[in-house]
C-alpha cells in the first residue's frame, strides 16, 4: 500500500500468517505477514501496470487492425484475464468464449461483459480437448504460450479444434528454439490453485519451432503481425512493452482460408 511500484505472490497463506515473494528481479527475499494485517499492507491487483499501459497498443495491433478475420465469427479466446483484448473481440466477433483460470479475473470478466461473453473458468489446457472441432472459426491466443510448461499441448489443442485461423502472440525475445525458464509463480498459467502439483517451469518457444508446429499441424499460411509501428507514450514505455514488441505474435491460417494479404484497416 505504500509503494505501489512494488508487488508480491502470496506462496503460503494461513489462518495467522502470508508468506509472499517479492515481483523483483533485483530481489529474491521472501516475506511474511499477519494475516490480520494484510489488507493494511497489501492491495490486491489483477494487472500489472506496465500490461495495463501496452493493452490498447496490444489491442489496435493483435484485433482491431485485424477485424476482418474476426468479423461474424464464433471467437475462443485463451487466458482473457482481465478482459483487455477481449473487449476489441466482443466488437468485432458474433460470439466469443473466453477460457480464464484465475477465479478472481473469472469473477471480474463476468461483471464487467456481463452475457455478452461466456467465460468458461478452468485450466485451458484440459478445457481445450472438451469442446468438439469446428465449434469456434477463431483462436485467440495472446500472452499465453510463454507461460506455460506445456505449449506443444496447446498448440495441438487449437488446432484439434480446426478453426479457420488462430492468432498466436507470445513474448519470447532472444530465443531462437526453445528455452526452459523458472518464471516468478505469479507467471505460470500452470498452477492448479493447489489441487495438484505444479512443475514450476515454463517453456518459452521460438519463431521457427512456432511455425515449424503449426505447419505440421495443417497450419501452414502464416501472415506475421507487424509492430514495428507499435509505439507508446515515452512516459507509459516499459521492459514489457519492448520485449512483446519485438517478440512473436502471427495469424496462422488453414487451407482455404488463406488470405493473400493482411486485412484492410
Amino acid at each position: 500500500m505504500n509503494d505501489r511500484d512494488k508487488a508480491v505472490v502470496v506462496l503460503r497463506c494461513s489462518d495467522e500468517t502470508i508468506d509472499y515473494a517479492w515481483l523483483d528481479d533485483a530481489s529474491d527475499s521472501d516475506g511474511s505477514a499477519s494475516a490480520a494485517q494484510w489488507h493494511s499492507r497489501f492491495l490486491i491487483v489483477l494487472e500489472q501496470s506496465d500490461h495495463a499501459h501496452a493493452t490498447p497498443v496490444r489491442r489496435r495491433h493483435l484485433i482491431d487492425d485485424c477485424a476482418a478475420w474476426l468479423r461474424g465469427k464464433s471467437v475462443l479466446e485463451l487466458g482473457a484475464h482481465t478482459g483487455g483484448l477481449t473487449e476489441s473481440i466482443l466488437g468485432h466477433a458474433a460470439s466469443v468464449t473466453a477460457i480464464e483460470n484465475n477465479p478472481r479475473c473469472v469473477a471480474h470478466l463476468r461483471d464487467r461483459f456481463g452475457d455478452r461473453l461466456t467465460v468458461i473458468e478452468g485450466d485451458m489446457h484440459h478445457e481445450l480437448w472438451r469442446f468438439e472441432p469446428h465449434r469456434f472459426e477463431v483462436v485467440v491466443c495472446a500472452g499465453v504460450l510463454y507461460h506455460s510448461a506445456h505449449p506443444f499441448v496447446l498448440l495441438e489443442a487449437m488446432a484439434y479444434l480446426a478453426p479457420q485461423r488462430i492468432l498466436i502472440d507470445t513474448l519470447n525475445h532472444g530465443v531462437d528454439e526453445l528455452r526452459v525458464v523458472v518464471p516468478h509463480m505469479i507467471n505460470s498459467c500452470n498452477y492448479r490453485y493447489n489441487q495438484r502439483p505444479d512443475c514450476g517451469f515454463s517453456l518459452v518457444l521460438g519463431d521457427r519451432l512456432i511455425e515449424q508446429a503449426m505447419a505440421t499441424l495443417g497450419y501452414t499460411h502464416k501472415l506475421a503481425v507487424d509492430k514495428r509501428s507499435a509505439t507508446i507514450a515515452p512516459e507509459l514505455d516499459s521492459a514489457y512493452f519492448r520485449e512483446w514488441k519485438n517478440s512473436f505474435a502471427a495469424w496462422f491460417h488453414r487451407p482455404g482460408c488463406a488470405p493473400a494479404d493482411s486485412p484492410a484497416q
